[in-house]
Formats: C-alpha cells, sequence, structure tokens
C-alpha cells in the first residue's frame, strides 16, 4: 500500500523534524546569553586586629541585573583585586572574609588568600592567586553578600582599596 508507505514516510520525517528541533533549541537559547560585568570597589581602612565594618555588594543596584534578575544562568567572580596605598605601620598579614549579606563576621568565610607585607610596604593593583569563588558566586545567588578585611600583627594601619569583577550570564528565554 503506497498510502502506508507515504503514512510512515510522513510519520519518520515528522519526528526527524522535531527531534531536530528541540535538540536546536538549547543552541538557540544559548545564542541568545547576555553576559555583562559589574566592577565593586571599596576601599578599607585596616587597623589592627580590628574588624573592618564590612562591605556590602547588592547585585539588585545594577540595571543590567535588575532586567534580567528572573533570567539569571550563571554568575562568576572574574577577581578581587587589591592594592595597598597607604601603610603607615608595621609589617603584618590582612585577609577578607565573607558571609551572607547581613550576617555576622563570626560566621564569616575567608576566602581570599592571605595578603603579607612589611612595615611601610605599598603594592600596586594585585590579583589574589587564591579566591574561594565556588563559595562568593553560592552567597551571590541571592544577590548580595558582605566582604570584611582584617589585619593581624602589632602596630598595623593600612587603607587597602580593592575592586570586585562580577560577570553575570542571563537568558531572556530561562
Amino acid at each position: 500500500n503506497k498510502g502506508e508507505k507515504n503514512e510512515k514516510r510522513g510519520f519518520a520525517f515528522c519526528f526527524f523534524l522535531l527531534f531536530t528541533l528541540m535538540s536546536g533549541c538549547d543552541l538557540i537559547k544559548d545564542a541568545a546569553d547576555i553576559e555583562f560585568t559589574i566592577l565593586y570597589s571599596h576601599v578599607y581602612t585596616v587597623d589592627t586586629d580590628l574588624t573592618t565594618f564590612p562591605y556590602d555588594i547588592d547585585l539588585n543596584t545594577n540595571s543590567d541585573y535588575q532586567t534580567y534578575k528572573g533570567n539569571i544562568r550563571d554568575i562568576e567572580i572574574e577577581y578581587l583585586r587589591y592594592s595597598i596605598t597607604s601603610n603607615t605601620g608595621d609589617g603584618g598579614k590582612a585577609d577578607f572574609y565573607a558571609n551572607s549579606f547581613g550576617g555576622s563576621f563570626a560566621t564569616a568565610t575567608k576566602v581570599a588568600e592571605t595578603i603579607s607585607f612589611a612595615a611601610g610596604e605599598l603594592r600596586g593593583a594585585t590579583d589574589v592567586v587564591w579566591l574561594n569563588k565556588d563559595f562568593i558566586e553560592t552567597l551571590l545567588t541571592s544577590g548580595k553578600l558582605s566582604v570584611w578585611a582584617v589585619a593581624e600583627g602589632a602596630n598595623v594601619h593600612l587603607t587597602i582599596p580593592v575592586e570586585i569583577k562580577v560577570k553575570v550570564t542571563a537568558n531572556p528565554f530561562e
């Protein structure tokens, strides 16, 4: 029967077409990804064995983030960069900690390599070598987090400007 053969061919063609369209949808959807970066800058004044006030990062203050908030696919920390622009004390160490927005320092987690410095040492823009990106990115899924800088050592007095670069991937079809 010619009609049955045409019907089977038509069914096979429709099945192939449906399969092709469905597998191609992810490619089309991925092509619609929108990436943008957000740069956060803060200057910490760090003194001997004292915790700084937290710097609160809120992605909601960015207009692109607000536009695509319901369609975020990925949030990635590209870097944490610091400088030492003033060092009027002795040598010592400094660390960065993070916690959920509004969380306390007591439950914060160290998120970057320790910065060691000599008395009077200044330093230009430097990327931290180790950064706990997974932890920070997990905190940022809520859109907000708090970051502290802490010094260790006798007579430490530092000014540390910090930049945190965040890359956001959104997709209007998510």
